[in-house]
């Protein structure tokens, strides 16, 4: 690999989305929120109170209202009661913008994706917000539960100045739960180290006993803040499929220059050669990138499928699907080499990215940990 390849190729691992950028992304899904909370709905209030009042009871027909009970225990408890207050008032904020900085700074690979299900929970949760409003059990009427977060007077939440044009009929779906269970799976997703992973699902057991027993949420409001989560997951997913079938990047695979598979003497992410990307004659196959694509299909069946992606001033990428599902690539020096390669090996066809190929890769942990990269390993 020549000293060039090797500097393009560094820029392209290092290369983050504009923080400016994500930051607008940010402020920008905010005023979608408060544009939509400003526009009157007729009968809106009444709704909110209306819903409220269904879901409890629904939840006592079936047995499983038991929200006044532990919001009656919570409010004669004192000091726990304060800590219950700031737990609902900051820490679901924290440990959101934390998993967003860490996936941005650590796990750049996997920061995308996580930012597109983030979004996209957040804008399912807001047009439920807007479609069906829902009151909190504290602001039922005669329901008899304590308000603790207004009683005490907690800085920071509902009752200060801080948050007084916040939407407080906006309890169906809980994005106290919903911000939390998506940090716990995209610490899982980006292999984070397990004390950050048993940590967050232990914020999200928290977090859904507060919600409930400040009166801030009925416990099936955790329920709709799990599901946006998966809306969130499943809408990434297709956006990353809909990328890559239109000449995209392939969220599966590793940044340049990092080496997915091993086998023998050979590795699937092989050398770019030393002939630049835009030469005007394309350079031939060389031995070890046929070996190496010939030691894939030996390892992982007939057919292989194969997809050649251009990968700027490093050349081409040959990424390669085996039978088994498994993944790999050949790193040539162009688009033309990729397909002479393909050519060249028996086993092998030439594929796109639709939704055959993509359904047909089978990402396991191994392979997961390796693109995670060493610091996933520490």
């Amino acid at each position: 690999m020549t000293s060039t390849t090797r500097r393009a190729t560094g820029r392209q691992r290092s290369r983050h989305p504009r923080w400016w950028v994500e930051l607008l992304l940010g402020l920008a899904l905010f005023g979608v929120y408060a544009a939509l909370g400003a526009l009157p709905l007729p009968g809106h209030d009444r709704r909110a109170l209306v819903n409220g009042e269904s879901i409890l009871d629904l939840e006592a027909a079936l047995r499983v209202d038991f929200e006044k009970a532990v919001n009656h225990w919570l409010a004669d408890q004192g000091w726990l009661t304060v800590v219950a207050n700031y737990e609902y008032a900051f820490s679901y904020l924290a440990v959101t913008l934390a998993t967003l900085v860490w996936l941005y700074r650590r796990r750049p690979e996997h920061y995308g994706w996580g930012r597109d299900a983030f979004v996209v929970l957040n804008l399912v949760a807001i047009l439920c917000f807007w479609l069906y409003p829902v009151a909190p059990p504290r602001l039922l009427p005669d329901a008899g539960f304590v308000d603790t977060v207004r009683v005490g007077g907690t800085w920071g939440s509902w009752g200060s100045p801080m948050v007084e044009g916040a939407n407080q009929l906006a309890a169906m779906p809980s994005l106290h739960i919903g911000w939390a269970f998506w940090a716990s799976v995209a610490l899982a997703r980006a292999a984070a180290p397990r004390w950050a992973q048993t940590a967050s699902a232990a914020h999200v057991a928290v977090t859904f006993a507060v919600i409930v027993a400040t009166g801030n949420h009925y416990w099936l409001d955790a329920v709709g803040g799990v599901a946006v989560v998966w809306l969130g997951v499943v809408g990434a997913a297709a956006w990353s499929v809909v990328r890559s079938t239109h000449g995209g990047p392939v969220i599966w695979t590793a940044s340049e220059g990092r080496r997915l598979w091993r086998t023998r003497q050979y590795s699937y992410t092989d050398a770019v050669t030393e002939t630049a990307a835009d030469a005007t004659t394309p350079a031939p196959v060389k031995p070890a990138q046929l070996a190496a694509a010939r030691a894939f299909v030996a390892d992982h069946g007939k057919p292989v499928k194969a997809v050649v992606q251009r990968i700027g001033r490093a050349g081409a990428r040959v990424v390669l699907v085996g039978d088994d599902g498994a993944l790999g690539d050949v790193v040539v020096p162009s688009v033309e080499t990729g397909e002479a390669l393909i050519e060249a090996v028996d086993g092998v066809e030439a594929a796109e990215w639709d939704a055959e190929t993509v359904g047909a890769t089978v990402i396991g942990a191994e392979h997961r940990r390796r693109m995670a990269g060493p610091l996933a390993r520490r």
